[in-house]
């Protein structure tokens, strides 16, 4: 019971140092004391420690050595080295996919992009619409079979969401390609791996471009 307590203490936590975090209460680079942290979560100082780590493993929060933690810097080096891996990654991922998606997995990743490029036509776009994309990038890595590529999509996506957070990106209809997301799984069902590949890197230029130019 005491073991389940601590869980729940520590899930508490985390749920809302997350919240604060993606919502810039707790903008970036701000230094993050577990002292003050429990204040704000009202747990002790034990189950906010294992918060911490869970946010910095999820790629949220960054410990300086001899310093502490803070939640991570949005400067034009780590959003350029986010993108860029995040393209190689993605871009792997889809390959696998055009060689061994499986016929529900299809139908699956068909719904979700349709519904989603559904929900992409309705601006300005809000933030229900940045999470269904997280998910549906998610589940793209899911169901390549792979655990190291799905961690290291969930923390680079979680990552722009956050930094999607922050800019408070609105795009205008004419900026993103009609049914975008469509076009990823359709290169996918073709089973060519080089077409998914290309159609991917496509996505992910319409989306980082625009963060890069404002960058500029």
């Amino acid at each position: 019971m005491k073991s389940d307590k601590k869980t729940s203490s520590t899930e508490h936590a985390y749920q809302i140092i997350k919240k604060n975090i993606l919502s810039h209460k707790l903008p970036p680079g701000t230094r993050l004391t577990s002292r003050k942290l429990a204040e704000l979560t009202g747990v002790s100082i034990i189950p906010v420690l294992h918060a911490l780590q869970r946010l910095d493993h999820e790629g949220l929060v960054e410990t300086v050595p001899r310093w502490g933690s803070r939640v991570i810097a949005l400067d034009e080096e780590t959003i350029r080295d986010k993108y860029y891996l995040r393209e190689a990654i993605e871009c792997q991922v889809v390959r696998i996919l055009a060689k061994k998606i499986t016929e529900s997995q299809k139908i699956e990743l068909l719904q979700a992009a349709q519904e989603l490029d559904k929900m992409g036509t309705i601006y300005p776009l809000n933030n229900s619409y940045w999470k269904k994309e997280y998910e549906f990038h998610l589940m793209l890595a899911r169901y390549a079979g792979s655990k190291s590529l799905y961690k290291e999509i969930q923390k680079i996506n979680l990552f722009r969401f956050f930094h999607r957070a922050k800019e408070g990106l609105r795009l205008a209809g004419s900026t993103l390609p009609a049914d975008h997301h469509k076009r990823i799984v359709q290169a996918i069902l073709s089973g060519d791996p080089d077409l998914a590949e290309k159609t991917m890197r496509n996505h992910i230029y319409h989306q980082s471009h625009r963060i890069f130019n404002s960058i500029d």
